[in-house]
């Protein structure tokens, strides 16, 4: 299975998918919607994609100007569709491959800290309060960073930091502010 970049320099490079249901590729669709909400934002952002699938929010993110990423994904079968997506993209980025929790404590470690963080976990895993949470643990989200946050479209999120939620079928993506 494969997916087109949506946008940037990128727009139209086919990326791989690992096959069945094991990932959960976040559609050209709703790609679109979130980086038209965040199109002021990109421009040398620093940014994170957690649960990071097949690389594409990544991907996408470079390809319209963001400075650097990193990708956090546990299944070494995804990671290894990952490295073929930034082969193929020329992109040189840190891939860790790991639980979502080391992870995140590593990047805590080097003193990383991000504009932008994408999370699409399995849905009903972790909500978007403890993504924050977790991120304002580790400080990893810099001032005004943004979590933008993939979900069940039945899921409604409580937390005061939302600035937008939009729904897309059965899925929906919540972007949320933090000072």
């Amino acid at each position: 299975m494969s997916i087109r970049v949506a946008g940037g320099y990128l727009r139209g490079r086919i990326l791989k998918t690992l096959p069945g249901q094991a990932t959960r590729p976040t559609t050209a669709r709703v790609r679109e919607a979130i980086f038209s909400i965040l199109q002021h934002d990109i421009a040398d952002a620093q940014v994170l994609d957690l649960f990071a699938g097949s690389g594409a929010l990544a991907i996408e993110a470079m390809s319209r100007g963001a400075a650097s990423a990193v990708l956090i994904e546990n299944n070494p079968r995804a990671a290894a569709v990952i490295k073929q997506n930034l082969q193929k993209c020329e992109f040189d980025l840190r891939l860790i491959v790991d639980d979502y929790i080391k992870g995140l404590e590593l990047l805590r470690r080097d003193g990383c800290r991000y504009d932008l963080v994408f999370a699409d976990p399995p849905y009903g895993m972790i909500t978007p309060d403890d993504v924050g949470h977790l991120l304002s643990k580790f400080s990893l989200l810099k001032e005004e960073g943004f979590l933008i946050m993939e979900h069940a479209g039945s899921f409604v999120p409580d937390a005061k930091e939302i600035i937008k939620t939009r729904r897309f079928g059965d899925s929906a993506i919540s972007i949320l502010r933090y000072e």
